[in-house]
């Protein structure tokens, strides 16, 4: 044995290291679906670990971004395109009309029909573009470009459109994963990793991962299950590891399963999925059980923090609880280790590297928030000189200056401490992170010296303008102070990204409406808001003292449900509450520049607005951008040198496609699919909606796929022969020059222009060697 002094056991004495670790193969992994622009820090913190720890061959892989790789390319496309044709082919939705059950399937039929080919052409351009493989100059093309990162960006969206509508009725985005079964239920979540016609990663897996893993061979595989959308693909590559490598240990933690782990154990059948599971902080339990399955141990009742199947009696194995391990010290633990992760794979032109300053809250009052509780034990953070000495050695490592600062929010001390060190140390550095209203320390001074340290932007819990809901909320925060660190911020060129939230208890929508006018009155200082409905989950104190709120929390129906429906004595209803998010969510639209148009790809892209700002463009200048790039799309009109834009393709539809749009924004039909945030079903959602919703009228419509700008426009079949006829022309100006001659009114022409302006607007239509949005800067 060689003992380890930097790593103690639950009893406090070094960890003996057992022979052979240097050799036992650990394989850790990152199922889908999870963020595509940036490595997820929960791999690298436990391997760099395990590597402290004596444990030499440990592997990592983002099954997530290598999933969304291997979708977005040609070969998955075309199969996709071949399987929509085979699961829901549009010439299937022959009706009187169409009703809301029918409404989704049939427009994932009408935009795979008429934008497949497209896509499976321009695929692999839109990956270059943001991934900054063609910009060699940043400032004019590719990445840095709106009018090529944009409509990248949309092409990336709509080649997911296509493998979701190929595996009907389920949806991949770059933001969630969802199938007809439900997270809530396990019967459902067991069915969803055997059914292969709804769940692409059987496939994925089968194809391209487990050959992988049987090659190496690894004695304990540890899957991160941070998020609801990763439950059935890690349950379903367990089931398939431990079918294919009996000796494999399959284990899983992460931040999810904190919050669900104990219903997850108590189902017999996940058995078939997992051998165990890691509750909180990950990195000792790991530790201590590659200790006890390298020396052969069964009994795994030592662990600390550790769930696990037992099976050392025949029969039905049976689910075993630890007592919780001791917490890591924070400031003792190595830098994240990325090594082995697919770098180039991810959707990004640099590296953001992620890094844990703390973990834990050092506030922890909100009534609503439940990360403190779930993270782990206790509230750390390392030093600033600790952290200056890892970002430099990341910093050089991995050839990056742009880090994402994971905390819940930063302490005032460490908001003044790091920054004088990262400045001290010259770590020459960008990063951001999200934060707490101190007004202390986010003083006009002490803004200044976080700009000089490399901040260019912050994250701060708003939630809301109204004094009764922050004092119910215990937010411990003022409106004059959230005003005062905002422009404080602003000031230093720090772009101010506000948390908000709509349809806490017992708020009403004027309450609402007065949050909304706060932050549109402050627009000139707050450029991003994240909104989001409250809801209630079982370790928040709204679940746990409902009397204090107003409300009533009903039961779940699900073995596995965190969250709830709830009755409010007063204020908004759930479904008020939803509606008043589309209310805001439109207000922001309007009057946010980076929310307008389509500008809104770079809020929904994490760290793609901030890395602009890393590399020198300030958030002013972001703004001007974003609103020069809508006023120009929205000033175009008919120039005679107008032309058919190249690739347009064109499908007849029996019902409009705008109506259906429409129709699936409404927050009914939101309603009755899994929620973007939870994942969960809202109980009777769908017939609620196919009872209030109308169904669609048929009508003769035609569904265009313009491949340049990635956008689904839908015009009258009389509209589809003008663009036929302006094809065939070659250009407006000689359209209508040929139609004055055949003796066309001044009335028709007149028309024909607005149309040509319209389509102008939306794309369709270009003129030849238009200068972009770029150049003109």
């Amino acid at each position: 044995m060689i003992q380890r002094s930097d790593d103690k056991t639950q009893a406090g004495e070094p960890r003996q290291i057992p022979e052979g670790a240097a050799e036992f193969p650990v394989l850790l992994a990152f199922p889908p679906q999870g963020h595509w622009t940036q490595p997820h820090l929960a791999l690298p913190c436990l391997k760099a670990w395990l590597h402290q720890s004596g444990y030499g061959a440990v592997e990592q892989m983002d099954l997530s971004v290598e999933a969304f790789d291997h979708f977005l390319s040609p070969a998955s496309l075309k199969a996709a395109r071949d399987r929509v044709q085979e699961r829901i082919p549009l010439a299937s939705f022959e009706a009187d009309e169409l009703d809301f059950e029918s409404m989704r399937a049939w427009r994932a039929a009408a935009e795979s029909t008429v934008s497949a080919e497209a896509l499976i052409a321009g695929i692999d351009e839109a990956k270059r573009v943001l991934r900054g493989q063609d910009t060699p100059i940043k400032a004019e093309r590719g990445f840095w470009n709106p009018d090529r990162y944009i409509p990248a960006t949309r092409t990336l969206y709509h080649g997911l459109r296509l493998i979701s509508a190929a595996h009907y009725p389920s949806e991949l985005t770059p933001h969630n994963f969802t199938m007809a079964y439900s997270n809530e239920r396990s019967e459902e979540v067991l069915a969803a990793t055997l059914d292969e016609e709804q769940n692409p990663f059987i496939a994925f897996y089968r194809d391209v991962i487990l050959p992988r893993i049987m090659e190496q061979r690894p004695r304990v595989l540890g899957l991160s299950v941070l998020y609801g959308s990763q439950l059935i693909p890690a349950l379903t590559l367990g089931r398939m590891v431990k079918a294919a490598l009996p000796e494999c240990h399959m284990t899983m933690g992460g931040g999810f399963l904190a919050y669900i782990g104990e219903k997850v154990m108590s189902v017999p059948g996940m058995a078939e999925c997992m051998d165990s599971m890691i509750f909180h902080e990950g990195e000792r339990p790991l530790t201590m059980l590659c200790d006890a399955l390298l020396r052969g141990e069964s009994d795994l009742g030592e662990i600390g923090s550790l769930a696990w199947w037992d099976r050392r009696e025949s029969g039905t194995p049976k689910s075993r609880r630890n007592t919780p391990a001791h917490p890591i010290k924070l400031d003792a633990a190595p830098p994240p280790d990325l090594d082995g992760l697919p770098l180039d794979k991810y959707f990004s032109p640099d590296l953001v590297i992620p890094y844990d300053v703390n973990r834990g809250c050092y506030y922890g009052e909100c009534t609503f928030c439940t990360l403190p509780t779930v993270i782990g034990p206790g509230y750390r953070t390392r030093k600033a000189e600790t952290i200056a000495e890892h970002v430099a050695i990341l910093r050089d490592r991995y050839g990056s200056t742009h880090f994402n600062f994971i905390t819940d929010c930063m302490p005032p001390g460490m908001i003044q401490d790091l920054p004088e060190r990262l400045i001290e140390t010259k770590a020459g550095i960008t990063w951001w992170a999200d934060a707490r209203i101190e007004p202390k320390a986010y003083n006009d001074e002490g803004a200044k010296r976080l700009y000089e340290s490399g901040c260019r932007k912050l994250l701060f819990g708003f939630e809301t303008s109204v004094k009764r809901l922050l004092k119910l909320m215990m937010k411990g925060q003022s409106l004059k102070s959230v005003v005062e660190v905002a422009r404080s911020c602003t000031q230093a060129d720090i772009s101010v990204t506000f948390y908000a939230m709509v349809g806490f208890p017992t708020e009403t929508r004027e309450e609402a409406r007065e949050t909304l006018r706060f932050l549109e009155e402050h627009r000139d200082i707050v450029r991003e808001v994240s909104l989001q409905t409250f809801h209630i989950d079982e370790v928040a104190k709204t679940y746990k003292q409902p009397d204090e709120f107003g409300i009533r929390v009903l039961e779940a129906d699900g073995d596995l449900a965190l969250y709830h429906d709830y009755v409010c004595e007063s204020g908004m209803t759930q479904e008020e509450a939803a509606e008043m998010f589309e209310e805001m969510m439109a207000s922001f639209r309007r009057n946010l520049p980076i929310f307008s148009g389509d500008n809104i790809f770079y809020f929904m892209q994490k760290s793609h607005y901030f890395l602009h700002l890393a590399n020198g463009t300030t958030p002013d200048q972001f703004v001007e951008r974003c609103i020069d790039r809508t006023n120009s799309r929205t000033a175009r009109g008919a120039e005679d040198g107008l032309s058919v834009s190249p690739g347009l393709a064109s499908v007849p539809l029996a019902f409009s496609h705008s109506d259906a749009v429409r129709t699936m924004g409404d927050p009914l039909a939101r309603a009755a699919r899994p929620d973007f945030l939870t994942g969960r079903f809202v109980k009777d959602a769908e017939a609620v909606a196919a009872e209030r919703l109308k169904p669609l009228p048929p009508t003769d419509r035609v569904l265009l796929y313009d491949p340049e700008n990635g956008e689904f426009i839908e015009v009258r079949p009389d509209g589809l022969k003008v663009l036929k006829a302006l094809e065939a022309a070659g250009s407006l100006g000689a359209l209508l020059e040929r139609s004055r001659d055949r003796g066309a009114s001044e009335e028709a022409l007149e028309k024909v222009r607005t149309f040509a302006a319209e389509l102008h607007r939306l794309g369709a239509l270009r003129v030849e060697n238009e200068t972009d949005y770029a150049a003109v800067r």
